[in-house]
């Protein structure tokens, strides 16, 4: 291993720096030391189910950048798909170091394939090693793609340099293991001292205090390093007038760092107009942005002012910009370029002073390639971009985003703040979130409607996809039912259940007999039964 980036890596862990802060150096490091082109970390939920990408680092250029899509571990027969390599990886506990995935059988790799259409790679060589701890428990995955192409020979590792890399894992995975635990000690310690300072108000209800107004817009929560980085390039840019592009996937708070932005600038008291730019069809959109004359078109009775014009002085944030269409696109280049507008039916121009903050979702260059978007539009836009980073990558803000909906709900219903249980948080912080922080707030909605008023929140509120089982009438059943004749189905899942339990002791069957309510020897039999065995092969008593 390079000896500067362990001592970076050796550094930032002893000062216990945040979780994401150590994953980025972890990634760097796996580059540095395989003249990779691309290394990842796959974090696996708590049900051991499916992987996120929680952390990705890229040499040179790619079109785009990974999606959130999750890696599924398991078939519909609820088996591992250990076709998949990164399931073959966490059910296997070994390493992949493959020279050439085209000369590799056994395997499917679409996913890979699908992700080097997406950022235009072409992935040769592909090493896959387990993120473990207590020795062969997996909690996910470090992923580096064609090791060597930085001295442009793709080869698979060496023995030393597997074995290096290997050591980087076996660094990383504790460290984030015990990140977790701080970050569920501290969490649940914040909910005793609240609940305890809250204690003599249960008799007598204090009426509610101020609170001053906060520097951030209401929401915008989080203090990792990846929310700090953008909340510090809206300060950089907030004060000027240059315009800036909001990137990010869907529910990551681009309305809401907008909001920000205009609350940073000198124009925070005049008006913050906001127009989604996919919610009106065409002639419609252009009506609502510049507005129109009388007798423009059927219904026009009267001139109308557009946002444009409303905005005058203040900000315009255009949210999912990346769907308005090319016509009105050229419009919206000369309000950025000329300060301009014309309202439809007019052939007057109009001097408006409007700070444009555009959003999107979508890869904007992918829609340029197709013809669906300017190219002199996006550079316009893009002088400033800040790129909102998915809550997988800041799993730090979760406690705090936690906090402060819960919160937020329980003031509004004038109801006590619920606690959340030990499990549920566990799965809440496991949890790769697809849609985000908006996702999150939906869980906790429906969560806290699911408990009973002044009782916990328990693993079983929680969404059948976080919580591993779904409540049907008081039953558990499993999320997804196998095809087969009852038999095989009921044998299918006794399997699954024993060997989660079995991992879970840490193949301790003793400890799994005792969980499960059965005997010693009726463990021993089922394992035999449906070939269940430890990853490793060893045995436990």
């Amino acid at each position: 291993m390079i000896l500067g980036d362990l001592i970076e890596l050796t550094s930032a862990i002893t000062a216990g720096v945040k979780v994401e802060t150590v994953m980025d150096q972890v990634v760097e490091a796996a580059l540095n030391l395989t003249g990779a082109e691309e290394a990842s970390i796959f974090m696996l939920d708590t049900f051991g189910q499916t992987l996120h990408r929680a952390c990705s680092r890229h040499r040179g250029y790619i079109k785009a950048m990974p999606t959130g899509k999750q890696v599924v571990l398991y078939g519909a027969d609820m088996m591992p798909n250990l076709k998949e390599p990164a399931a073959f990886v966490v059910s296997t506990g070994t390493t992949l170091n493959l020279d050439d995935i085209d000369k590799v059988i056994g395997y499917d790799f679409d996913r890979i394939r699908e992700e080097d259409k997406l950022g235009g790679l072409t992935t040769r060589a592909l090493i896959i090693l387990p993120l473990t701890i207590q020795s062969n428990r997996t909690i996910g995955i470090l992923q580096v793609i064609n090791p060597g192409a930085s001295q442009k020979a793709v080869a698979a590792l060496s023995e030393q340099s597997l074995k290096e890399l290997q050591s980087l894992a076996g660094l990383a995975a504790l460290y984030m293991w015990n990140a977790r635990l701080l970050e569920d000690n501290t969490r649940l310690k914040r909910q005793f001292d609240r609940h305890l300072a809250e204690l003599p108000k249960q008799t007598h209800k204090a009426p509610p205090k101020k609170v001053a107004e906060p520097q951030r817009p209401k929401g915008l929560i989080g203090e990792s390093p990846p929310i700090e980085h953008a909340i510090k390039l809206v300060g950089k840019a907030a004060w000027s007038t240059v315009p800036i592009l909001v990137r990010g996937e869907t529910g990551t708070g681009k309305e809401m760092m907008a909001a920000f932005v205009h609350m940073s600038s000198d124009r925070v008291n005049k008006p913050f107009v906001v127009q989604n730019c996919a919610a009106l069809p065409e002639a419609l959109l252009e009506s609502e942005l510049f507005g129109h004359v009388k007798g423009a078109f059927t219904g026009a009775s009267t001139t109308k002012l557009g946002l444009a014009h409303e905005a005058n002085g203040g900000t315009l944030f255009l949210d999912e910009i990346g769907d308005m269409p090319l016509a009105l696109q050229a419009k919206v280049l000369r309000l950025l370029q000329e300060g301009e507008v014309r309202r439809v039916g007019s052939t007057k121009t109009e001097k408006v002073d409007v700070r444009i903050v555009g959003a999107t979702n979508i890869n904007l260059e992918e829609k340029i390639a197709a013809g669906e978007f300017r190219q002199d539009l996006f550079y316009r836009l893009n002088v400033f971009p800040i790129n909102l980073p998915p809550l997988r990558e800041r799993p730090s803000d979760i406690p705090l985003l936690i906090d402060f909906f819960l919160r937020a709900a329980a003031e509004k219903s004038g109801q006590q703040v619920p606690v959340l249980s030990s499990d549920a948080l566990d799965a809440l912080m496991c949890w790769g979130y697809p849609g985000n922080v908006r996702e999150l707030k939906n869980i906790l909605d429906r969560a806290r409607l699911m408990a009973e008023d002044g009782y916990p929140i328990e693993l079983s509120h929680l969404p059948p996809e976080l919580a591993g089982a779904q409540h049907d009438a008081g039953n558990r059943m499993p999320a997804l039912i196998p095809e087969g004749d009852l038999k095989t189905i009921v044998g299918q899942y006794e399997a699954m259940v024993i060997e989660a339990k079995m991992r879970e002791t840490n193949w301790n069957k003793t400890n799994a007999a005792r969980i499960l309510n059965v005997s010693r020897r009726t463990i021993i039999d089922k394992l035999n039964r449906y070939n269940i065995t430890r990853p490793d092969g060893l045995e436990r008593s």
